[in-house]
């Protein structure tokens, strides 16, 4: 199942302030979570529950994160990054 991968504008700010380094891990993992979906073991997804609804989190190593929403069946928006 291939998901279509959109950023919101907060996400697209914080990447473009990345290191070209950086933004590269963040874009593998956005390779992977369209390719193989959110369920792809080393991704790490968690679900984050809020009072808005719920949030994802996946992995793009082992300290950089990033947060999305789902927008439909097969669309993912990135909603912020995160390093830890």
């Amino acid at each position: 199942m291939n998901f279509e991968i959109k950023f919101n504008p907060k996400a697209i700010e914080q990447l473009e302030n990345l290191p070209l380094k950086v933004q590269k891990q963040y874009h593998k993992a956005f390779q992977l979570i369209a390719t193989e979906g959110p369920t792809y073991r080393s991704l790490r997804t968690h679900r984050y529950r809020q009072k808005k609804g719920e949030i994802w989190g996946s992995a793009a190593s082992m300290a950089l994160r990033f947060y999305w929403e789902y927008a439909g069946k097969q669309t993912i928006v990135v909603i912020g990054i995160d390093s830890h």
